[in-house]
This record gives C-alpha cells, sequence and structure tokens, in this order.
C-alpha cells in the first residue's frame, strides 16, 4: 500500500476531517493504489474518498472504461463503484460481452463488475461519489477535497457539509512515506543513476551536449522508466535552468552539469551531478572545494527535527565560508509521486518544513554563473531515526572523465 495510512488519520484527526476526498491523479493513486495510464488524461476521472471512521469502507470509483484494468490492478479499497461516461446527452458503454462463450477468470470478473452498474447505472463520476457520501452520512460532515472544485460538482449532496482545501494536507501526507513507497524510490534511483552512468559515459571531445542527452534518456527508457526532465548542458551553456539549445560541442576542461530526472512507477528519480572533461580550471577546482564544504555540511545536519530553512542557512554559510561568497541556490525538498513535495508550494514559493523520519529528501545545490558556466549537486536520502541514508552510489565529488 502506498498510502501511510496511520499519519492520514492522524492529521485527519488534527484537522478535524472526516474524509479526504481526491480526483488529481497522483493523490489517488496515493490513496487507493489504482494506476492508469487514463488517470493522468481526463480530469476528474476517479474518485478515492477516505473516511476518518474505521467503520466507514474507502471508496474508490472509476470509470466503466477502467473495468479491465481495475481487475488486473485491484485498489485495496473495498467499496469500488464503477460509473458511465456521460456522452452527448446519454451514456457511453465500452464492454459488451460475447454470448456464446463461457466467460472465466478476468472477463468474467469484469463481466460482474459491469453486471453491478448496470444495477445503478451512474452517468457521471458524481453520480456514484455522491451515492457513497449520501450513504454513509458523510454528506454531512467535513470533507477535504483536493480540489475544491470539485465539490461544485456535488452539488445539493454536500450542501449540508463543510467544505476545506485540503490540497496541502495531503503532500503533507504524503511527505513521510510508508515502506512500499520508499522501496520504489530506491528502485528510481537505481535506474535514475544507471542512466547517470550511461550518459557520463557518452562525454567525449568532440560530442554533443544533444549526445549526452540523448544517452542519458534512451537509457532511462531502457530500464521501463520514463524521463521526466533533462538539465542542464555544458561549459558556459551549463548556467541557465534549461537552455532548450543542445546542438553544441563539449570542449577539454568543459563542466558538464546534469539535472536528471525520471518516473518509475509514476515516482520520481532526482539527481544532479557536475563532471568535467579532462583537466579541471583552477577556478572549477576552487570552486567545487567550497562546494564539498556545502556538501559535507548538510549530510552532518540531516536528520530528524531541523527545519529545511535552517539546514539552507548553514549550507550556505559553509560553501560561502570555504571561498564561494556567491552561492545562494541551495534548498531541499520532499520527493515521491511529484518532482517537489514541500507545503505551501503554489505561487513559486517553497515553504520551511520540519524534517521527520522516513521522508525522503533531496539536497539541491545549485551555481548559475553567466558567461562562465555552472555546478550541480543533488540526490535522494531517506531520513533515519539519527540521520540519513543514501539512495545513490554515485560519488558525491566532481567526476572527472
Amino acid at each position: 500500500m502506498l498510502l501511510n495510512r496511520e499519519r492520514a488519520m492522524e492529521l485527519m484527526e488534527r484537522d478535524g476531517l472526516d474524509a479526504l476526498i481526491a480526483v488529481t491523479p497522483n493523490n489517488v493513486l496515493y490513496l487507493s493504489d489504482f494506476d492508469t495510464d487514463f488517470l493522468y488524461d481526463v480530469p476528474w476521472v476517479a474518485c478515492a474518498i477516505l473516511p476518518r471512521d474505521p467503520d466507514i469502507p474507502p471508496c474508490l470509483v472509476v470509470t466503466e472504461i477502467e473495468a479491465a484494468v481495475l481487475v488486473q490492478r485491484p485498489t485495496w479499497m473495498p467499496d469500488k463503484r464503477l460509473y458511465y461516461f456521460g456522452v452527448y446527452g446519454g451514456v457511453l458503454k465500452v464492454h459488451t460481452f460475447a454470448e456464446d462463450t463461457e466467460l472465466k477468470g478476468e472477463d468474467l470478473a469484469i463481466r460482474r463488475m459491469v453486471a453491478e452498474l448496470e444495477e445503478e447505472p451512474y452517468a457521471g463520476i458524481n453520480g456514484a461519489v455522491c451515492a457513497m457520501l449520501s450513504e454513509t452520512g458523510l454528506d454531512k460532515g467535513r470533507l477535504g477535497f483536493d480540489d475544491t472544485r470539485f465539490a461544485g460538482l456535488l452539488g445539493d449532496t454536500v450542501e449540508h457539509a463543510e467544505v476545506v482545501d485540503a490540497g496541502n494536507l495531503l503532500i503533507e501526507i504524503r511527505m513521510v512515506k510508508s515502506p512500499d513507497e520508499i522501496a520504489i524510490l530506491k528502485e528510481a534511483a537505481v535506474k535514475n543513476e544507471a542512466a547517470l552512468r550511461s550518459a557520463l559515459a557518452a562525454i567525449s571531445d568532440g560530442a554533443t551536449w544533444n549526445d549526452v542527452y540523448t544517452a542519458y534518456e534512451v537509457r532511462v527508457v531502457e530500464q521501463g522508466a520514463r524521463p521526466f526532465a533533462t538539465f542542464n548542458g555544458a561549459g558556459p551553456m551549463s548556467a541557465g535552468a534549461g537552455r532548450p539549445e543542445r546542438e553544441y560541442v563539449i570542449r577539454p576542461g568543459d563542466q558538464v552539469c546534469f539535472d536528471s530526472m525520471m518516473k518509475w512507477r509514476r515516482y520520481m528519480g532526482d539527481a544532479q551531478r557536475t563532471a568535467v572533461l579532462g583537466e579541471a580550471s583552477p577556478k572549477l577546482e576552487r570552486y567545487w572545494k567550497a562546494y564539498m564544504a556545502g556538501i559535507d555540511e548538510a549530510y552532518s545536519n540531516l536528520r530528524p527535527g531541523i527545519q529545511t530553512g535552517e539546514l539552507r542557512n548553514r549550507v550556505i554559510q559553509a560553501v560561502r565560508a570555504a571561498g564561494l561568497p556567491s552561492f545562494e541556490l541551495a534548498f531541499t525538498h520532499g520527493i515521491g509521486l511529484d518532482h517537489i513535495e514541500v507545503p505551501f508550494i503554489a505561487g513559486g514559493n517553497l515553504g520551511d518544513f520540519r524534517i521527520e523520519e522516513n521522508m525522503v529528501l533531496n539536497i539541491d545545490m545549485e551555481l548559475h554563473e553567466i558567461g562562465w558556466g555552472g555546478m550541480f549537486f543533488e540526490e535522494s536520502v531517506r531520513i533515519t531515526a539519527n540521520g540519513s541514508e543514501r539512495l545513490y552510489d554515485l560519488e558525491r565529488d566532481l567526476i572527472r572523465v
């Protein structure tokens, strides 16, 4: 189960919520374990409802189109409801069943699932959700929505409910990982590191940044994962986040900077490194020595209880004191189904938070010196009871090619 249910119940009780209602893709997946590409295609195509009362079964509502997926990838939620897609004033019925064949196994399970829907043929997701809320008494409760606009679709059913924006609460819940999430994030890190090593192997005199970029993304796909974003570049072009121009040649002495992100089972792999082709310049050596002071400072302080804002300040002070007074860009963020899992991120603001055990965090350090180039370092760690556990084996130092 992806859901950290104990933490969810604690925070729902803290905020006085009777249920969480999720319709955004990552939150539906997180609450229910139901994973399908269609979930990421059509808005509000599925809904996961997590009541606080243990006597009310958690509920997953999905379209009849997805019945076969639900059979092969069942949710842990005991209350499963289908609905028909509404279309042109009617409903879109996808499945028909062979009358001259005895259905068995998965096919029989799909038939039974659709037969239950035919007894109560909901048109649109709102009908199924409204029925669940009314049957359980949650229609009069304090309901936390990850998208409060969805509450408007429920009409009079939630007239006597208290609708609360729970988008940030769900991020807060998700920031402390369950064992299943930690296992997936470790797998993602292994695959991302393998792709990074392939990209490093592609660096040579005369190779282009696009050659290196492509080597990373090809290796990601070869492992069954999905590229998410591949930044940053080489030489002077390594400064400035994500420059789109990639057809330029890497020369000896150039630093090659990576901010490499991919997805494995919807979870992020995210790491940064800096390599140099041939001999590093005295400036790069001097800058990197200062960087290492910040990296060491970060890892010596990563433990439960410290605030991320305090950690940032310590890292910046360490780098500046070691000889790089212009250094500014350092921060820590959670990672999981989203690239950046941080409270209060909306509007381009990163919230400060207290580090807790079993968070999986990324330490992000970047330098963008326009006209000279960049330096990048980032990797994921799991917070333990007394410190941290690395998810990557890739060396932390400047990588010399």
